[in-house]
């Protein structure tokens, strides 16, 4: 039976949900009480003009009011099943582990099979079970069955009363994984040669196979995505037979499919991801990372749509059933804490020996705290994306101008191939939001981003005659305009800023200026103007509490490889979900050259021997916030005879760090060894405005911490011996520290042989205290009370007390708060406060756990919903009656553990009077 906990209920995040225990914290300071209430006052004069967007967005109130999960994950409390790596290799030697096994098994079946005989005999509860999992996770998945919205939480609370029962949350909707898609088809194979293998260059995948024969071969490698198009002849056309690459499998979205056990991709992002482990086609000079690798494939994702985490976690489970050594998860987005269900049952697959490496996410233009799940999970290995030196592109030229060749990521204009044509600039509007008044027939319209869309854009230049549009950027970076109009049919795609430059200064000066445009058939090769520096779209770490991710990072911009036949067989895509394979097929290269090597000593390898990279053009280091240790290089992973402890650095903020900091070395190199400390500093990086909120825009500064040896910066040490250096780090004086900096850079260990690769451990820390950054938006006029106008959308309510609101607490008459959770928090919790007596009365069961950031999005915000009811202090549902009630929102600061306004470092906001008339 579990503890006595007060209660729980529903925090709703969009499409998300959060179901936790809570008990009733500490009754809320009275002087804070009355301060709330003064400065609510103020909040309320400005929320009329403030949220006018909201009505500008037409968001309908139905958008916000998404429906109580009916889904839950309840997990008990025998020990799961599974088994280490190395010991479950053993046990198969020896012919134990299927015993032993289906042993375990069997008593955590019971325990599935005791509370589903509660659930039906007992409580006489409706469920259908959805998944049951016994080696990562004791626990079981199940869809709740005609349960009314006003009962869900007394059913809730009947279930977390059930013997044997620790946990019960609901499950959580993960997006399909999404990857940028240069559609630029087919390459000869001289063409696709060059860009395969500077991608292998860069990881030191080509050293490893020239030097010692490294394939992959023998090691298991399970891909959990779309599925896998196992008839491409780069997976030897077949399945679960001699020279069959895909010997594994399961498909969670069909499970009765007929002809491929492993789930047929429909979708093209399982099946690229596959071919950059494992891909071999010696007719198209392609070749993955480790292509003698055996895989093991897992859908998860339908052809459109999203899928619950328990699927996932299903995935996992069954990768660990089939033996995987290594699984890929290309997969996630978005803030969040290593507490998830996936993000822990992720964890605990790596804590058995397997090798887990997950996409950090390609949300890099949110800002920093963007480590998405699993990929947050300190046992997972996190991957960011970096820029491959080169790709394969479709191109058009300047007629005239030979050297210009110009790359592009979309399909290429159908007809117009090796055809000059005229390219317009047109005079009266540079940005095409305007008419034209010259006509543009038969001519390509050159026009800028900005001002207006690309819809309108585009259909303004189609209806003055044009053929298509090139659009260019008004910013640094690529651009892939979005055109999604049916009326539009003509063509168009984007370049770069400078490309865009580039075409301009072939201009002339007249009021119309016409240059002609060539577009080739072949293919090129083009260098990449950001090679080995990070790609724009990778995620922002640092952790939620600062924890030090990404971990590495691999190629993941413009990245060529298998996608299903029918979708044309190969393709370029970016996206960390490309980087993410690469690792993965290192770890199985570092498998095979040791059998015995431990998983974490495979990231700490990765970690240690990776390259970091510089930023930009400067001489400087990027954030270690941004690449983690840098660009793997499993050559130097393998012949590195030299290992450091930690390989990782977090030092916190400033009111958490340490004085001192110590590295333990091991020689394993067969003669005597002197290693040698020294300091790579890093880009320090701002991603807090000076209030304290987050900002999409990351300011970089060349100031970095003072690196500080504390006794000798050599050792000299015999083979196998080991020894320790001891420093710390002083801060960037000359950064502010009100305004929450990021530190970082590279502790060097380099042995004295030069011949030998040196070792990199990162670090990074805030300048300054987390603590006081901004977590509930207060000074933005969140939170704010919500409510549907006569015509659907959802507007602030203006709160008159000479004219109350009065809440039926039926229906849609409820109590909406929309938050904008501005920094990750643990936890959140709303008590109710008595209006006339200014006394707490209870809590209101709307408590949410492990809450990322809501991001920089106007439409995306933290829904809290309250129906009138609370938690009493004898922890029983109350219904309340009629009165007049506010509602205090708490939320801890970063690294805040306890609960309630009078315990730790928090915010809160106290709501306008709530008058309840039912």
């Amino acid at each position: 039976m579990r503890p006595s906990t007060k209660y729980t209920f529903l925090v709703l995040f969009l499409s998300a949900a959060f179901i936790t225990a809570a008990s009733v914290g500490s009754s809320p300071d009275s002087n804070e009480i009355l301060e709330a209430q003064q400065q609510q006052q103020q909040r309320q004069q400005q929320q009329q003009t403030s949220f006018a967007f909201l009505e500008h967005e037409g968001n309908s109130f139905e958008a916000f009011a998404t429906p109580p999960p009916s889904s839950f994950l309840i997990e008990f409390n025998l020990p799961p099943a599974g088994v280490n790596r190395h010991e479950r290799m053993r046990m198969e030697e020896t012919g134990e582990f299927q015993s032993f096994t289906a042993n375990r098994h069997a008593n955590v079946a019971t325990q599935h099979q005791d509370f589903q005989d509660f659930m039906i005999d007992q409580l006489k509860i409706d469920f259908a079970v959805r998944h049951e999992f016994f080696d990562l996770m004791n626990g079981i998945s199940i869809d709740l069955q005609d349960v009314p919205p006003h009962k869900l939480s007394q059913i809730l609370e009947q279930i977390r009363d059930i013997p044997d029962v620790v946990k019960v949350s609901p499950l959580v909707s993960m997006n399909q994984p999404k990857s940028i898609v240069h559609n630029v088809g087919i390459f000869d194979t001289q063409a696709a040669a060059p860009q395969l293998s500077t991608a292998h260059e860069q990881t030191g995948v080509l050293s490893a196979r020239n030097e010692h024969n490294l394939t992959g071969k023998g090691i298991k490698v399970g891909v959990i995505d779309t599925g896998v198009d196992y008839t491409h002849e780069a997976f030897g056309s077949c399945y679960g037979g001699p020279g069959c690459k895909i010997q594994y499998g399961f498909d969670f979205v069909e499970p009765n499919q007929p002809k491929f056990q492993g789930g047929f991709d429909c979708v093209g992002h399982g099946t690229h991801v596959a071919g950059i482990i494992a891909g071999n086609s010696t007719a198209n000079h392609f070749l993955g990372v480790a292509p003698d690798v055996t895989l093991g494939v897992y859908r998860v994702f339908p052809c459109q749509g999203s899928s619950k985490d328990d699927v996932i976690i299903a995935a996992l489970e069954k990768a660990y059933s089939d033996g995987m050594d290594v699984v890929n998860l290309s997969l996630g987005g978005g803030s969040s804490w290593a507490n998830t269900s996936l993000s822990k049952v992720a964890g605990s697959l790596a804590k058995l020996g397997v090798v887990v490496v997950a996409a950090i996410g390609n949300d890099g233009e949110l800002g920093i705290d963007e480590v998405s799940s699993p990929s947050i999970n300190q046992d997972a290995i996190s991957v960011a994306s970096f820029e491959g030196s080169g790709y394969l592109s479709n191109y058009f030229q300047i007629k005239g101008v030979s050297e210009a060749r110009i790359d592009f990521s979309d399909s290429p204009p159908k007809d117009l191939a090796d055809v000059p044509h005229s390219l317009v600039l047109p005079a009266e509007d540079i940005e095409g939001c305007q008419p034209y008044k010259t006509s543009l027939d038969g001519a390509v319209a050159f026009i800028k981003r900005g001002t207006c869309s690309f819809v309108q854009k585009i259909k303004l230049a189609q209806d003055a005659g044009a053929i298509g549009c090139i659009f260019y950027n008004n910013v640094e970076g690529g651009l892939r305009p979005k055109i999604d109009d049916p009326s539009v049919h003509i063509f168009g795609h984007g370049i770069t800023q400078l490309q865009g430059q580039l075409i301009l200064d072939q201009f002339g000066s007249g009021k119309t200026s016409k240059v002609e445009v060539i577009y080739k058939t072949e293919k090129g090769v083009f260098k990449n103007a950001m090679a080995n520096q990070i790609s724009l779209f990778s995620s922002w770490g640092l952790g939620p509490e600062l924890e030090l991710k990404p971990d590495v990072g691999a190629p993941g911009g413009y990245i060529y490889s298998t996608i299903p036949v029918v979708k044309g067989s190969y393709s370029t895509m970016s996206g960390t979900s490309m980087a993410t394979p690469f690792v993965a097929g290192t770890a199985a290269l570092m498998l095979q050259a040791d059998p015995t090597i431990d998983r974490r000593e495979v990231l700490g390898r990765l970690q240690i021997y990776a390259k970091p990279g510089l930023y930009k053009d400067t001489h400087i280091m990027d954030s270690v916030a941004r690449q983690g240790a840098g660009m793997v290089n499993v050559w130097d992973a393998i012949r590195g005879q030299a290992f450091v402890e930690p390989t990782r650095l977090a030092l916190n903020d400033t009111d958490n760090t340490l004085s001192s900091y110590t590295l333990t070395v091991t020689n394993q190199y067969e003669t005597v060894e002197t290693f040698i400390i020294s300091h790579i500093p890093a880009h320090s990086v701002l991603g807090f405005t000076p209030t304290g909120l987050p900002s999409d825009k990351v300011a970089y500064n060349e100031s970095a911490a003072t690196f500080v040896v504390d006794k000798e910066d050599e050792l000299r040490l015999k083979p196998g011996e080991t020894g320790t250096f001891t420093f710390h780090f002083d801060p960037p004086s000359d950064l502010d520290i009100q305004s929450h900096w990021i530190f970082s850079g590279y502790v060097k260990i380099t042995p004295s042989d030069t011949s030998r690769p040196a070792m990199q451990v990162p670090y990074a820390g805030m300048h300054g205290s987390y603590s006081t950054v901004d977590i509930l938006n207060l000074q933005e006029n969140y939170p704010v009370v919500v409510g549907p106008t006569p015509d659907g959308k959802l507007m602030p309510i203006m709160f008159d007390e000479e004219q109350p609101r009065n809440y039926t607490m039926v229906g849609s008459n409820i109590v909406t708060m929309l938050l904008k959770i501005s920094n990750p928090m643990r936890n959140l919790q709303v008590y109710v406060m008595d209006a006339t007596t200014h006394r707490v009365v209870g809590m209101a069961p709307v408590d949410g756990e492990y809450i990322g950031r809501t991001d920089n999005v106007k439409s995306k915000f933290f829904v809290v919903p309250w129906a009138g009811r609370m938690i009493g202090n004898d922890g029983e549902l109350v219904h309340l009656g009629d009165g007049d009630y506010s509602l205090v929102v708490v939320a801890p600061k970063p690294f805040s553990r306890n609960v309630g306004l009078s315990g730790g470092p928090h915010e809160s906001w106290m709501s306008p009077i709530i008058h309840i008339r039912h």
